[in-house]
């Protein structure tokens, strides 16, 4: 695993610093790259617009050693049955592409049905921070799912320091922490699920 399992470099000029975990890159899906490609198979949805979703697992997938883009994620994606309804994503298939490299889990609260078994999206199925952490502890990544501007929106959560989580946020392109841009854990983060590797 090698440089894979160092700890996350101290942002420094940003004064972060994190818990271990793979070091993570940062894509924006409105990048001039791919921001224009179709998302899926959608006839009006781009990357750029709607692609929040493929950029964070893009970042999470690259960051255990999966060489890929954004551009190149979704074309898989698109032709191995990655999206339904045009161009909602199918976590467990993202982690497809690694051809088993990364593993893909739905953190749910016990008692409420698992995205394993109906693979929606948003189900309001939020664990409390102290998994999530537990799980960044354990060199694993989670993408959660927030709101931006009203609408459904994911961010990767990278570590913790204390109660702050810092994410790599693919609508901004950057890096900063959910409380900074989203509020409290409880407020902003509306479902969970963890990417490992195998």
């Amino acid at each position: 695993m090698g440089a894979i399992t160092l700890a996350l470099a101290a942002w420094s000029a940003s004064g972060f610093s994190a818990a271990a975990g793979p070091a993570v890159p940062t894509f924006s899906q409105r990048s001039q790259a791919w921001s224009r490609d179709a998302l899926g198979s959608d006839p009006v949805d781009t990357i750029g617009s709607a692609g929040c979703a493929l950029t964070a697992v893009t970042m999470v997938t690259t960051a255990y050693g999966f060489s890929t883009n954004p551009r190149l994620m979704n074309r898989w994606l698109t032709g191995h049955g990655g999206y339904i309804q045009n161009d909602l994503l199918l976590w467990r298939q993202a982690a497809a592409a690694t051809q088993g490299s990364v593993r893909w889990q739905w953190l749910h609260v016990p008692g409420m049905v698992s995205q394993l078994q109906t693979d929606d999206q948003d189900i309001e199925d939020l664990p409390p921070q102290s998994v999530v952490e537990a799980q960044l502890d354990a060199g694993r990544l989670v993408v959660a799912e927030v709101r931006l501007y009203g609408g459904m929106h994911f961010v990767v959560i990278t570590g913790h320091s204390g109660n702050l989580l810092y994410i790599n946020d693919p609508w901004f392109g950057d890096r900063t922490t959910l409380q900074a841009r989203y509020g409290s854990y409880r407020q902003a983060v509306h479902s969970a699920q963890v990417y490992y590797r195998s």
